[in-house]
């Protein structure tokens, strides 16, 4: 399957009676704030080029300067793809059948988890501090019959909502 041809399925190894009721992912405040020290970390090296060019010494030193400032640049640059890759990639998919954590770990570790709505027993929230109150965020824990005993989604968008939605979901089985 390519991702130029049209599909009916939402995500892969979808059942053909299996519907989407929701795809979600990290709340977006952590891809801000992990952009936010990305883009601190690249005005360091012109608040230090403003605190070092005055220097007699600098003139020597300026070629190798600008050398590793580009070196970091690249580093950031990398951290930053990295960053955004790992936010979009790892998702919860709920769907009327099952709940499905795809979790990209790095580059070349992918996981992805399922649980049966029939074998879930308890879901668990945690909303921690001002800021997750405020923007409404928080943890997920639910709780299994089957092998693995325990799903925790950190960071969630509306975890009162989705709690509901699950819920909602397993009454319909």
């Amino acid at each position: 399957m390519s991702i130029f041809e049209p599909s009916n399925n939402s995500f892969r190894k979808q059942n053909p009676e299996e519907k989407t009721i929701l795809v979600t992912r990290k709340h977006r405040i952590i891809l801000f704030s992990k952009m936010s020290f990305l883009g601190f970390c690249v005005l360091l090296p012109f608040i230090i080029y403003s605190l070092i060019n005055s220097f007699s010494w600098y003139s020597s030193i300026s070629p190798v300067y600008w050398f590793f400032v580009s070196i970091w640049f690249l580093l950031l640059w990398n951290l930053a793809f990295y960053s955004i890759m790992l936010y979009f990639l790892n998702i919860v998919i709920v769907t009327n059948q099952r709940v499905i954590e795809n979790k990209q770990n790095g580059f070349f570790d992918y996981r992805a988890n399922e649980m049966e709505l029939s074998k879930i027993q308890d879901i668990s929230i945690k909303i921690s501090g001002s800021l997750a109150t405020f923007l409404d965020f928080g943890d997920i824990e639910i709780q299994s019959a089957g092998a693995k005993a325990k799903f925790y989604f950190d960071a969630v968008p509306h975890p009162e909502k989705i709690r509901e939605i699950i819920n909602e979901a397993r009454k319909n089985i």
